[in-house]
C-alpha cells in the first residue's frame, strides 16, 4: 500500500522504480505527506521518520554522545542494519555526504522546502545504484511554490532542558505564465540537548550492570548484576586509595584531605552498588545540543514547451558543543608528591610505601569538551525534455562538499600529563615543580594537583591539555543521464522502459593537528589519510504488461532492472530486479520481488589510516562495565557486499464494502553475503571469552589488569540475515462537515542475525549493539498508530507508538545476568491545531503538541554503560511545543 499520490507537475517521486509510469510498483514504499511530517511540530524531519516501524533510530543525537564523529547528525537506518545501507536521496538525486563512511546525515539537507517523504522498503540498488540495500529515502521538494509559508516554533521538556527553537520561511515566485519559477527558503534550529543522563529520575539512579561478589562457576549467583546506583569502587571524584592494602580505602575530600571512602555493597574489585564512587552511566551525555541553519534557491525555465532546464543550490551548517565521555583514571602517585596530604605521606614513610595507585574521575580537570562543524553544500544544474508523447529524458551535474571539522578541546597530551602528574619539591627553592623540571629547567612542566575535587590549576590544566582537531573534506561530483519512453505495445498495453548512465568520483581528505597525528592524546587520535572512489554505471529497466482488464486480472505486469557498476576500487558488480505486480480486481492487488543488490566499501572502510574512539564493554575477567578505547582502521582487503532480497505482499482495498479503507501485509526477507561490519569492542571482548578465543588477540590489558584498548576495523563477515512482516493500514470516515483520519504502521521482525562463519548471534528480540553504527537488537514487534480529526478550522491527533522489549543480550543465560528480559514501552503524543486566519490562499495556524505525553521512562538495559538501549527507546521525556505556521 502507501504508493506515493499522483505527483504534481515536476515532482519526483521515489517508487522503487525508474519508469515513468502511473502504475503501482511491486515494491512496498510507505509515504509521508506535509501533513504528517509538521503534524507533531518536530524541528528536524528526521525525527518524524526514525518513529516509522520499518525506521531504527541508531546514529541521532540522543545516542551517539560516544561517538563524537557522529554527533550533531540524524542518519537514516532503514530495517536497523545500519545506516550506511539505506540511500537517501533529495528529489531522486544523490546528496553530499556527510562522512566518509558515505553516510548522508538529514541534518545536513536543507528542509524548509520538503514536501514529503517516500521510502521504499525493499532493496533498490538496481533502480538507484550502491547502498540501496535495505531500501532508498527519498525528499520531495516543493518546487513549484508560489507565495510565501513560514513557521516559528520552541518547545522544552519537564525538566527544562532540551530547549529547542525553529525559524524557517520559504517564498516561491513565477512569470511568464508559470515557464520562469524561483523558490528560496532558509531555517534556523536550535535544540539545548540534555547536559547529563542523571539529569532524568532513571538516569539519576546510575543504573548498570556490576560484578557479582558471589558469583562461582558451581553455585545458582550469575556473573553479572543489572542494578541501580551502579558505581565504581575503585574511582571516586576526588581519588580514592586502592594499593597497596595499608591505604586502601582512603580518598581525598574535595579540599585535598584524606577522609575514609563509604564502600557500598556488592563489592568487587571495580564495581558496587551504592557508596562513595564515580557514578557510572549517570555521567553521560543525555543529549548531544544541535544548531542549525540553512538555505536553498532553486530557479527553472522552460526554454519551449519540451525542454526546461533547472539549477540549485543549498547550503547548511551543523553546529554542536558538548562534553566528551566522563571515564576514570588510575594514577600511580609517588611518596614525595608535596600534593598529597601529610597523614598519608607520614604512613608511607612509616611502612616503607613508593606510591600508591589513586583511582579518579576526569571531571574536573579532563573532560574533553567536543565541537562539531559540519558545513555543507550542494550545486544542480539540469535539462529535462520530451520526444513527443511517449518519450522523456533528463540529465543532470551535481557538486556537493561538505567541510565536517571536530574539534576536542581539554583533550590531555599523554606525554605531559604523565610529567606533571609527578611531582616533588625542589630542592634548590622549595617550590612545587615537576620531576622532570630537576634535570631540564626550561621544560615549561607545571605540576598538577589531583588529590581533591577541583585543585588542579589552570595553568596546569593549560599546559596538559590542548585542542585537538580533525577535518574530514569530502567532495562528490555525479553526472547522470536518463531515457524514458514506451517502444512499442503489447495486447496487454504499452511496453515501458528506462536506461540511464551515471558517473560518479567522490573524494575525502582527512587531516588532523600534529599530536593527533602520532597518537599523543590520551584518547589516541587520528592519523591523516586521502581516499578516493569512482564510480561508473549503466542500468536499463522495463515493464512489460501481461493482461489488462480480463476477468482474472484488472492488471498484471512484471518490472525487470538491470545494473552494472564499476569501482576503482572493488570491480565489477551487476545487481538486478525483477518484480510481479498483479492488480486482480479494484479490491486485491498482490506484489511481490526479488533482488540482488549490493554496497561497496566505503572511502573510510578501505583507506583509514587510523583513529580512535572510546565505547563500552562488559569485562568478563574483572567483571566491570567500563569505557575503553577503540583503535579503528580501514581495510583495503573488503569486497562489495552482496544482499538478496525478496518481498511479497497484499493490497486490500475494499472500498465496495467498506469506502475508503487501504491495507496492506508484506513480508520481506533480506539476506547478505560479505557484510562489511565492525563489531564493538564490547563483542569482541564477548566473545573472545566465550565463543570466539582467537579474538583475544584484538584485546591490550594495562598494568592494572583493566582492557585498555581493543583493536576493530571493517572485515567481511559472513553473513547478515533479517526476515519480518509489514503491516500498514488506513481509513477514513466524515462526521459531517469535519473528516476521521486512521492510520496504522506496524513491523514484526521474524528473524535478524548476523554469522561470521564460526558463531550466529541472534537479533530479533534482543537489544545488544554488537557493532558499531551497523545492525543492531530489534525488538520483535513495533507500530505507530494515530488518528486525526480534521474540522473545518482545527483539528487534532493522538497518536501511539510502540517500541517492544525483548533479551537484553540474546547470548546470556541466568549465568550471566540476573534481569535477562525486558518489557516494551508504549508511548503517547498529543497535537493540535486551530486555523486564526484562513480566507482564500491566506492561513495563519496555531498548534502545539506533546510528545511522550505520559512521561515514560526507558527500560533499564544496562546497554553500552549508559543504562538503556538509546538506539530504541525514548531518553528525553515528555516534550511540549507551541508555535505558528503562515501561508500566504
Amino acid at each position: 500500500m502507501a504508493e506515493p499520490q499522483a505527483a504534481e507537475q515536476g515532482e519526483i517521486t521515489i517508487t522503487g522504480s525508474r519508469i515513468a509510469s502511473t502504475f503501482s510498483t511491486p515494491t512496498p514504499v510507505t509515504s509521508l505527506s506535509t501533513d504528517d511530517l509538521t503534524r507533531t511540530g518536530q524541528p528536524d524531519i528526521a525525527n518524524v521518520i526514525n518513529e516509522l516501524p520499518q525506521v531504527r533510530p541508531s546514529m541521532t543525537p540522543a545516542s551517539t554522545g560516544n561517538l563524537s564523529s557522529m554527533a550533531g547528525s540524524n542518519f537514516l537506518d532503514l530495517r536497523g542494519i545500519g545506516y550506511t545501507r539505506t540511500l537517501t536521496l533529495v528529489d531522486g538525486r544523490r546528496y553530499a555526504p556527510t562522512t566518509p563512511t558515505g553516510g548522508v546525515s538529514i541534518s545536513s539537507i536543507p528542509q524548509a522546502l520538503v514536501r514529503g517523504v517516500d521510502i521504499v522498503t525493499g532493496g533498490a540498488s538496481a533502480a538507484y545504484g550502491s547502498d540501496a540495500v535495505a531500501g532508498v529515502v527519498n525528499l520531495r521538494l516543493n518546487d513549484r511554490l508560489e507565495g510565501v509559508k513560514g513557521t516559528l516554533q520552541g518547545g522544552i521538556t519537564d525538566h527544562n532542558d532540551y530547549r529547542n527553537f525553529l525559524a524557517s520561511v520559504a517564498a516561491g515566485f513565477a512569470a511568464a505564465d508559470g515557464r520562469i519559477r524561483l523558490v528560496v527558503a532558509g531555517e534556523a534550529t536550535q535544540n539545548s540537548g540534555i547536559g547529563f543522563i542523571g539529569d532524568r529520575d532513571w538516569g539519576a539512579r546510575s543504573p548498570g550492570i556490576i560484578a557479582n561478589p558471589y558469583y562461582t562457576a558451581t553455585n545458582d549467583e550469575p556473573r553479572q548484576l543489572l542494578t541501580d546506583y551502579a558505581y565504581a569502587s575503585n574511582s571516586s571524584y576526588g581519588g580514592v586509595i586502592n594499593s597497596p592494602g595499608v591505604l586502601r580505602g582512603i580518598q581525598f575530600a574535595p579540599d585535598g584531605s584524606a577522609v575514609p571512602f563509604r564502600y557500598g555493597d556488592l563489592v568487587t574489585t571495580s564495581s558496587m552498588r551504592g557508596g562513595d564512587g564515580t557514578r557510572g552511566s549517570a555521567d553521560g551525555v543525555g543529549a548531544v545540543p544541535v544548531d542549525r541553519y540553512s538555505a536553498f534557491g532553486r530557479a527553472s525555465a522552460d526554454l519551449s514547451d519540451s525542454i526546461s532546464v533547472f539549477a540549485e543550490l543549498g547550503w547548511s551548517q551543523v553546529e554542536s558543543n558538548f562534553q566528551g565521555l566522563a571515564t576514570n583514571l588510575q594514577l600511580t602517585i609517588r611518596a614525595d608528591n608535596p600534593f598529597v596530604p601529610a597523614s598519608v605521606r607520614s604512613v608511607m614513610a612509616a611502612r616503607g610505601i613508593p606510591s600508591f595507585v589513586m583511582g579518579r574521575s576526569v571531571l574536573d580537570h579532563a573532560r574533553v569538551q567536543v565541537e562539531a562543524n559540519i558545513k555543507t553544500i550542494q550545486t544542480v544544474a539540469g535539462v529535462k525534455g520530451e520526444v513527443g508523447s511517449d518519450w522523456s529524458w533528463d540529465a543532470y551535474y551535481s557538486y556537493g562538499r561538505t567541510n565536517h571539522l571536530l574539534t576536542q578541546n581539554n583533550n590531555v597530551i599523554t606525554a605531559r600529563f604523565n610529567q606533571a602528574l609527578d611531582a616533588v619539591l625542589d630542592p634548590t627553592t622549595g617550590a612545587i615543580v615537576c620531576r622532570s623540571t630537576l634535570t631540564d629547567r626550561t621544560n615549561g612542566c607545571v605540576p598538577i594537583n589531583l588529590i581533591g575535587e577541583g585543585r588542579a590549576s589552570q595553568s596546569a590544566i593549560d599546559w596538559t591539555s590542548t585542542s585537538g582537531w580533525r577535518r574530514n573534506e569530502i567532495d562528490q561530483h555525479v553526472v547522470a543521464a536518463t531515457l524514458r519512453g514506451q517502444p512499442f505495445s503489447l495486447w496487454a498495453g504499452p511496453v515501458a522502459v528506462a536506461a540511464g548512465a551515471e558517473y560518479r568520483k567522490t573524494r575525502n581528505v582527512t587531516t588532523a593537528d600534529p599530536i593527533s597525528q602520532v597518537q599523543g592524546y590520551r584518547g589516541g587520535g587520528t592519523i591523516p589519510y586521502t581516499g578516493s572512489v569512482k564510480v561508473k554505471e549503466a542500468f536499463a529497466e522495463v515493464l512489460v504488461p501481461l493482461a489488462s482488464k480480463q476477468a482474472w486480472a484488472k492488471d498484471l505486469n512484471i518490472n525487470v532492472a538491470g545494473r552494472v557498476t564499476d569501482y576503482s576500487t572493488s570491480g565489477t558488480v551487476v545487481t538486478w530486479k525483477a518484480g510481479l505486480n498483479w492488480t486482480v480486481n479494484d479490491t486485491l492487488r498482490l506484489r511481490a520481488t526479488r533482488s540482488r543488490d549490493i554496497r561497496a566499501p566505503s572511502i573510510e572502510e578501505l583507506f583509514a589510516a587510523g583513529s580512535t574512539s572510546s565505547l563500552g564493554i562488559d569485562d568478563p575477567v574483572l567483571g566491570l562495565s567500563y569505557n575503553v578505547t577503540a583503535r579503528n582502521t580501514g581495510n583495503p582487503n573488503l569486497d562489495p557486499e552482496r544482499a538478496d532480497t525478496f518481498t511479497a505482499g497484499v493490497v486490500f482495498t475494499p472500498h465496495a464494502l467498506v469506502p475508503r479503507l487501504n491495507f496492506s501485509i508484506d513480508y520481506y526477507n533480506i539476506s547478505i553475503g560479505n557484510a562489511i561490519i565492525a563489531i564493538t569492542p564490547g563483542s569482541i571482548v564477548t566473545q573472545c571469552y566465550t565463543t570466539a578465543p582467537q579474538l583475544c588477540s584484538l584485546i591490550e590489558r594495562a598494568s592494572t589488569g583493566e582492557i585498555s584498548s581493543v583493536l576493530n576495523g571493517p572485515v567481511n563477515l559472513q553473513s547478515v540475515k533479517l526476515s519480518g512482516i509489514d503491516v500498514e493500514a488506513a481509513y477514513s470516515v466524515p462526521l459531517g462537515n469535519a473528516r476521521l483520519q486512521l492510520r496504522g504502521l506496524v513491523n514484526y521482525i521474524i528473524n535478524a542475525e548476523i554469522n561470521d562463519g564460526t558463531t550466529s548471534m541472534r537479533l530479533s528480540g534482543a537489544l545488544q549493539q554488537p557493532t558499531i553504527a551497523a545492525i543492531g537488537g530489534s525488538p520483535h514487534w513495533r507500530f505507530n498508530v494515530g488518528g486525526t480529526y480534521d474540522a473545518d478550522s482545527w483539528r487534532t491527533t493522538l497518536a501511539a507508538r510502540y517500541v517492544g522489549g525483548g533479551d537484553i543480550n540474546s547470548a546470556f543465560t541466568e549465568k550471566d545476568l540476573d534481569v535477562l528480559t525486558v518489557n516494551g514501552r508504549l508511548y503517547f503524543d498529543l497535537s493540535g491545531e486551530f486555523d486564526v486566519v484562513k480566507t482564500g490562499s491566506r492561513t495563519v495556524s496555531l498548534f502545539a503538541s506533546i510528545r511522550n505525553a505520559l512521561d515514560q521512562d526507558p527500560p533499564i538495559t544496562g546497554a553500552g554503560g549508559y543504562g538503556t538501549t538509546r538506539s530504541l527507546y525514548d531518553t528525553i521525556g515528555r516534550i511540549y511545543t507551541a508555535g505558528a505556521r503562515f501561508e500566504f
